[in-house]
């Protein structure tokens, strides 16, 4: 149980962090190519924010390697569909919604209220993506089992370690 109250965490921790540092600037790709250490994390995260739809999806990935029946496998299959595709869609609103805050902050007279406006656009999508996230790791937990649970979890605590 205190694995899961440990992964809850880091996914709130996750949408916290994207939430409370949007503006991350811009580097050349010199830069970023020679500051890039792990390629495989740096897939699951997009860089510094980490994508969620990409570690629900890499718990499905571990989940398919444990022993399970083949309902499970079915039940499984069907996570992507409604948990993980729509979870992309909302990481994409989340970043648009980055990008129009980020336009609107370049005019030294923006519009406070047209800010604020769009930051709890922001918020609102951070949350949707959580509650998804949660309601997806739920039914991953639910379908294979607790003790399977774990494993998946530690799989994936382990190659963030790589």
């Amino acid at each position: 149980m205190s694995r899961l109250i440990i992964c809850f965490l880091i996914v709130v921790s996750m949408i916290s962090y994207s939430y409370a540092y949007p503006a991350k600037p811009q580097q050349d790709e010199a830069f970023q190519s020679s500051t890039s250490t792990n390629n495989k994390q740096a897939e699951l995260t997009g860089g510094t924010v980490p994508k969620i739809s990409k570690v629900v999806d890499q718990l499905l990935i571990y989940a398919n390697t444990l022993q399970l029946t083949d309902q499970q496998k079915k039940s499984l299959s069907a996570i992507r569909e409604k948990y993980v595709y729509p979870i992309a869609k909302k990481e994409t609103d989340h970043y648009i919604a980055i990008m129009k805050i980020r336009s609107l902050m370049q005019d030294p007279n923006f519009d406070v209220d047209q800010v604020k406006k769009e930051t709890k656009i922001l918020e609102e999508i951070a949350i949707e993506m959580a509650y998804m996230s949660i309601d997806a790791m739920a039914a991953i937990r639910s379908i294979v089992g607790i003790e399977n649970f774990k494993t998946i979890l530690s799989m994936l605590g382990k190659e963030g370690k790589k």
